[in-house]
């Protein structure tokens, strides 16, 4: 079994509204990583580097919508740290935690997994949670490995609170391009 890589994208909001964190996943089974790029690539080529996806023409959005649909994928997954922060010693174990432990993800955990991190906020305490810990390895550099890859995660983390507000229509909604797909809060 090859098992899976993982494209983590941290989204840290601290000092604003709640929710104040939130982890994007994008599983891809380790098998077909090479042909994930080369689509990724191709579905984002012509977007900004830095595009964010309530900042996209609808017609954009829909386009990207298509395209992405090619990128070959086992899951996506949106987790926002909907507890309070006193409740928390780290949102992002937190977050993790519940990746590991609900929907599909909970299967990628029981199978080999390397995990890319993307977004440039890092791990920090939460190195030690046991979905990173339990990782054949964890790299820091997504962006110089797997480029594409790394892009679409963070342009799905920056699709989530439209997604998750039910605020686009379904052919814009990025995550719509996902056979399988979860949005929301803690488990």
């Amino acid at each position: 079994m090859n098992g899976y890589t993982l494209f983590l994208a941290v989204t840290d909001r601290t000092g604003l509204p709640e929710p104040a964190f939130a982890l994007t996943a994008l599983a891809v089974e380790t098998g077909r990583l090479e042909e994930a790029e080369e689509r990724a690539a191709a579905a984002l080529a012509g977007l900004a580097p830095d595009a964010a996806w309530p900042g996209l023409d609808p017609s954009v959005r829909r386009e990207v919508v298509t395209r992405v649909r090619s990128v070959p994928h086992y899951a996506v997954d949106h987790t926002e740290h909907d507890h309070a922060p006193a409740r928390s010693a780290s949102p992002l174990a937190d977050c993790l935690r519940s990746l590991a432990e609900g929907g599909s993800f909970a299967v990628v955990a029981a199978q080999p997994y390397t995990v890319y991190v993307t977004g440039g906020h890092p791990v920090g305490d939460a190195a030690t949670a046991p979905f990173l810990a339990a990782a054949r390895a964890v790299h820091p550099d997504a962006e110089a490995r797997f480029p594409a890859l790394a892009r679409l995660t963070t342009l799905l983390a920056s699709a989530a609170a439209p997604s998750v507000d039910a605020a686009v229509p379904d052919e814009e909604d990025l995550y719509d391009a996902f056979d399988r797909y979860t949005l929301g809060g803690l488990a």
